[in-house]
């Protein structure tokens, strides 16, 4: 049975009795896929949909908060967004540069701030205040690389997490 929800209209039902629901938006310049999955229908709330749809509504500055995050973990050498930086000015070399949208000079901060964000997934089973909620998931070029950087947020949209995929 699938469900329906004034932002998302009908959300289609799995196989396996979950939820699942995807579009593709325009942020900027870029095309960001979204999506929205749970496993058990019964375990999603009118509230986490509606969480869901806020969002997206403020996809905007959840991009710009997502990458502040990342440029505020270059701080600690040890970070999984430094570590991203070093693989891929490592992987890439001198073509690097040619992948960079901002150009200050600083290598680390250009990466982060040229990432696209290629895709939004959504879980509205994942409504307590400490689960991941939603992921955003930057690529410096996902034609050259199959890493990603993913900054995972709670409902409250807080960050609780910066992972590297790949």
């Amino acid at each position: 049975m699938a469900i329906e929800h004034d932002f998302f209209g009908i959300i289609d039902e799995t196989s396996d009795g979950g939820l699942f629901w995807s579009d593709t938006v325009e942020l900027g310049d870029q095309a960001v896929s979204l999506e929205l999955s749970a496993d058990r229908e019964s375990n999603v709330s009118e509230k986490s949909l509606d969480s869901a749809a806020a969002m997206i509504h403020a996809l905007e500055g959840f991009d710009a908060r997502a990458r502040d995050t990342l440029v505020a973990e270059l701080s600690e050498r040890a970070s999984v967004a430094s570590s991203y930086v070093d693989r891929h000015v490592d992987e890439l070399g001198e073509s690097l540069l040619d992948l960079l949208v901002h150009n200050s000079g600083d290598i680390a901060i250009d990466v982060l701030r040229s990432l696209q964000l290629m895709r939004v997934g959504f879980f509205p089973e994942r409504s307590d205040e400490e689960e991941v909620f939603a992921v955003f998931d930057y690529s410096i070029s996902p034609d050259d690389t199959d890493y990603l950087l993913v900054v995972s947020f709670d409902i409250r949209g807080d960050v609780v997490a910066v992972d590297m995929q790949g």
